[in-house]
């Protein structure tokens, strides 16, 4: 199951969560439109919106089982919705910015959905051994990243020779390929009895405050895509702020301090690590005419040759990863990859500054270089953050914690896309593919330096946030059932809920 689910869909075709085949085209289909850098990657951000879903997706699957199933009619649901989606797109039946996003949004609420209930049933395995975590992930995002890479390889090739919308024709069968394992039940899920199946009222008020968390992430991020598509960019930084400001506020006073701790702390690390790849892919693929001094990397070479890099980087970060760190608390994990991750953006300077150009060094084989180590600095960083998440799910809600984690994270990855673009726009780097991008690039710098320093902020909120633990300690001891035994909402407000 985690072969053609993980190593498949979610790294062959999803290239790991919003690239790959169903992913990296989308920057040439909104490019060839001429949609500007910032307004480009808010909207490919939000057509990864459903990883931001994750929490309402499990909630569903935890208290609406269908038929008596929890996962497998979601995976079905979703999984044809996905294929007919692909085929719209590669036949080019979604032509505008609206249709593609929409389209992109429906594939990858496919691939959220069964990396949710796979992962799910992975915690589970997890939590009856826990000396295997670091083991088992490492395994699973090792698989990821092979598929990912073989994704890579061949949309490069693809979209240079074919176009940018015969990938989501190659995507189509293969994710129609996870029904297979799901209606043979790999998942071994076993249908609830009769009078058990329905709307399952009492895990609601068995965990009333975590169900209302779920429900108020979902209607942050829909209130996000609603305002990307209606709203001016002044106005639309004013949602983003707010979203900031509620979702971690509404952790430290309703959860449990050990599980809102580290959520916080990578949702404020995920967001202000500031988004330029809009720009980028206009820098690196403009063409001599519209961009005399530019790289001019083929589609190529950007999509293959960069993403083979990321690859290489991420599988040394894993396999290096796992053997580095495993005696390392999570507090100095995070403390060396974030002062290492500063350094590898801020080696890209060189390069928009055109530095490398003057000096005549070949501006592929810097970037080859800092992508393959910046990738190696986010692998480090990413498997303690996945094995922290496995152990910070209440017992009888897996899946919904879970997704609250993972939702919470990938909103801040959604805004950081959206900060990065108002920075952006601010700065004036607004290029569109056309003669007047040249002089789009000059503070290009600017706001990669920006980018590279805003996360180190979250070194002064390391010792208050993550705890100082290593990945194979539990990290709930007291009230594991318990999603907000402890919190502010907990101790003040006990009295007036009872039932929570």
């Amino acid at each position: 199951m985690v072969v053609c689910t993980n190593h498949l869909l979610k790294g062959f075709v999803a290239g790991g969560g919003d690239d790959g085949l169903i992913g990296k085209p989308v920057e040439f289909l909104l490019g060839e439109l001429g949609v500007a850098a910032g307004r480009l990657q808010m909207f490919k951000a939000a057509a990864a919106a459903p990883w931001a879903l994750k929490p309402v997706l499990a909630l569903l699957s935890d208290a609406c089982p269908i038929f008596g199933y929890r996962k497998m009619p979601y995976v079905v649901i979703t999984t044809c919705a996905a294929f007919v989606a692909a085929v719209l797109v590669g036949l080019r039946f979604a032509i505008g910015v609206g249709s593609i996003v929409t389209c992109m949004f429906i594939m990858f609420l496919q691939v959220s959905t069964v990396d949710l209930l796979v992962e799910a049933k992975q915690s589970e395995e997890v939590k009856q051994k826990a000396h295997l975590g670091p083991q088992f992930f490492t395994f699973t995002w090792l698989g990821i990243n092979v598929g990912q890479v073989a994704g890579v390889v061949c949309l490069g090739p693809i979209i240079y020779h074919f176009g940018p919308r015969v990938p989501f024709l190659i995507a189509a069968p293969l994710i129609m390929l996870v029904l297979w394992p799901t209606i043979a039940n790999f998942l071994n899920e076993r249908p609830a009895p009769v009078e058990e199946r329905g709307f399952n009222a009492r895990l609601l008020w068995r965990h009333p405050t975590l169900c209302a968390i779920t429900l108020l992430i979902g209607l942050l991020v829909m209130a996000l895509l609603v305002s990307t598509f209606f709203l001016a960019d002044r106005n639309l930084l004013i949602v983003a702020i707010a979203v900031c400001i509620v979702v971690p506020s509404t952790f430290m006073f309703f959860i449990r301090p050990e599980i809102a701790g580290p959520i916080v702390f990578y949702f404020l690390l995920g967001m202000l690590s500031f988004s330029t790849e809009g720009a980028l892919f206009y820098f690196y693929t403009d063409s001599a005419l519209n961009f005399p001094h530019g790289p001019h990397f083929t589609a190529l070479f950007y999509t293959t040759g960069l993403g083979a890099a990321t690859f290489i980087g991420v599988t040394v970060g894993f396999i290096s990863g796992a053997e580095l760190f495993k005696n390392w608390s999570y507090r100095a994990i995070l403390r060396v990859t974030i002062v290492l991750r500063a350094f590898t953006q801020l080696a890209l300077v060189p390069v928009l500054t055109r530095l490398t150009h003057s000096l005549g060094v070949p501006d592929s084989l810097w970037v080859l270089f800092i992508m393959t180590c910046d990738s190696a600095v986010f692998a480090w960083r990413w498997i303690p953050k996945q094995v922290m998440g496995a152990h910070l799910t209440p017992q009888g809600m897996e899946a919904t914690m879970l997704g609250l984690i993972a939702g919470t994270f990938n909103m801040a990855m959604i805004l950081n896309s959206y900060f990065g673009g108002f920075v952006l726009d601010y700065l004036g780097v607004k290029p569109t593919g056309t003669k007047a991008d040249a002089e789009m690039f000059d503070e290009l710098w600017k706001v990669q330096v920006i980018a590279a320093l805003a996360p180190c902020a979250m070194l002064f909120f390391l010792p208050a946030l993550i705890p100082n633990k290593v990945q194979t300690e539990a990290l709930i001891s007291q009230r594991p059932d318990s999603a907000t035994y402890g919190s502010l909402f907990y101790r003040i407000l006990r009295p007036l809920f009872p039932s929570n």
